[in-house]
């Protein structure tokens, strides 16, 4: 999504007492962005960013004056728009009251996220039965597309079938335990371009993230150890563990207290859902689908 639509969206979601602030402008809180006779300070600028979006926030941080101008056009327009007295068309008010139930809904899960506990015994028991996915992976790979995996195939390619493909990675496996270097068997035959650039290698990653196929083909490897020949989606992955880290319980810690949190809200909205049921008139939606 472009910058432009990024803080359109972001426009609809932030309070209006930011659009037109007292700037008490300071030393060490001065005015950093103007427009007409209104203006705002660092702090009251920062707070315009911090109350967007996600990924409204990841753009305007990456790009704090463009945010800012494109703030600025959106901010005149929605002054035009209150003195035309816009907000009492009828399909402006329902686009608000859309926007509204979702800022109210995302609000409403980050309260449950918030208020849900998780004591130390759950998390500790929670990490000695998974300890495998508090791994910290650098992975290097090659992976040989077969027919129907998800990486189309290049102009001229042979359009190898699954067993074919197991087979060549076997090959390859061969060609590097005699010595051959991986980088070089990479960029001659892996069919990922993304990672190829970098020789294959892949940005550090947990075990919990990865795709379950490739988590479960590599736990028993130490590094500099090469995968057997991995299926999945993809392709046929052949995989070497470049760094592997073992995160015992106090560095897991934070991350399985934000699991079991994030499973106990899904819990909770599943439980409200279970006591609320939603009918549908099947005739009716199924009339009004898309063709």
């Amino acid at each position: 999504m472009s910058l432009h639509r990024l803080c359109a969206a972001a426009l609809l979601s932030l309070p209006l007492l930011a659009m037109a602030p007292a700037a008490q402008a300071s030393d060490d809180d001065p005015v950093v962005f103007s427009m007409g006779h209104e203006q705002w300070t660092a702090s009251q600028f920062k707070r315009v960013v911090a109350d967007t979006p996600p990924q409204v926030k990841e753009a305007a941080l990456a790009d704090p004056a463009a945010f800012a101008r494109r703030y600025a056009d959106m901010h005149l327009l929605a002054q035009l728009a209150e003195s035309r007295q816009l907000e009492q068309d009828a399909d402006v008010r329902q686009q608000l009251a859309w926007v509204r139930e979702g800022v109210l809904a995302n609000a409403a899960k980050d309260d449950l996220y918030k208020h849900a506990q998780v004591s130390d015994e759950e998390a500790r028991r929670y990490y000695d039965a998974h300890q495998g996915d508090f791994v910290d992976y650098t992975l290097q790979h090659v992976v040989l597309r077969y027919h129907g995996s998800e990486i189309a195939p290049r102009a001229g390619q042979k359009d190898m079938s699954e067993s074919e493909a197991m087979a060549e990675a076997g090959k390859l496996r061969a060609q590097v335990l005699h010595g051959k270097d991986f980088a070089e068997l990479v960029q001659r035959y892996s069919d990922d371009d993304e990672s190829k650039a970098d020789g294959g290698v892949l940005p550090e990653t947990a075990s919990r993230n990865l795709l379950p196929e490739i988590a479960q083909g590599i736990a028993g490897l130490k590094e500099n150890e090469i995968s057997q020949p991995i299926k999945t989606r993809y392709g046929v992955h052949l995989v070497r563990v470049l760094k592997r880290t073992d995160n015992n319980f106090e560095d897991a810690h934070p991350h399985v207290v934000i699991l079991l949190k994030s499973q106990l809200v899904d819990r909770q909205i599943e439980a409200m859902k279970q006591a609320t049921p939603v009918k549908l008139d099947d005739g009716f939606f199924q009339s009004n689908s898309a063709p």
